[in-house]
């Protein structure tokens, strides 16, 4: 991997910068009544500048959350060459995604008001379609091993556990985060029924 110059470090650098007070600000006041002229009195630099790095306000949205969705991204990569079995793969897989949802819930938020928005273009998530890519090979790989079902197709084990993502994220219940996301794994693997119950 080519190392990067000075100059290319100094330039990201200011971009990170720019990016965090533009974010501190959103969150203080909200992303349209923040100008780009208060984002760079902050950091100290020209107006001017801030188009040299981000063409929009909403531009600064999407790279914050494309940074975190990365780094997320790579410890699900991480997760899937370890040697844990299926299950512990699965369960660290849910948990870092979800670990990174919930410390990020307000630029989230910020960014789906944006996204939803029908008058805005640009609507593209800043992600694709690699959490999926990762879980499927996780579910084959535990197919292959027979820790899973081979008689259900893995593409329904897919939709059943970014299904969990999803309806966790969406939850309105005065559960934590995470407890919300153990206990929906813990029903999609073990079922709802007692089987002390179901036995007598």
């Amino acid at each position: 991997m080519q190392e990067m110059t000075r100059r290319e470090i100094k330039k990201l650098r200011t971009k990170k910068t720019i990016a965090e007070i533009a974010l501190k600000l959103f969150f203080k006041k909200g992303l349209n009544e923040t100008t780009v002229a208060e984002i760079m009195e902050e950091a100290v630099l020209g107006t001017g500048t801030f188009y040299n790095y981000f063409e929009s306000k909403e531009a600064i949205l999407k790279y914050c959350l494309a940074e975190r969705i990365e780094y997320v991204k790579q410890t699900c990569e991480d997760i899937q060459t370890s040697p844990l079995n299926t299950r512990q793969k699965l369960s660290r897989m849910l948990h870092a995604v979800g670990i990174t949802h919930e410390e990020n819930q307000l630029l989230i938020s910020i960014y789906m008001k944006f996204y939803r928005n029908p008058d805005e273009v640009d609507k593209m998530a800043p992600h694709g379609a690699r959490f999926k890519e990762i879980l499927s090979s996780i579910i084959l790989e535990g197919q292959d091993r027979n820790e899973l079902r081979k008689d259900i197709p893995a593409e329904i084990m897919n939709e059943m556990f970014s299904g969990i993502l999803k309806s966790t994220m969406n939850s309105s219940l005065d559960i934590s985060f995470m407890d919300n996301i153990n206990y929906k794994f813990s029903l999609l693997l073990e079922g709802v029924i007692n089987k002390k119950d179901d036995e007598v």
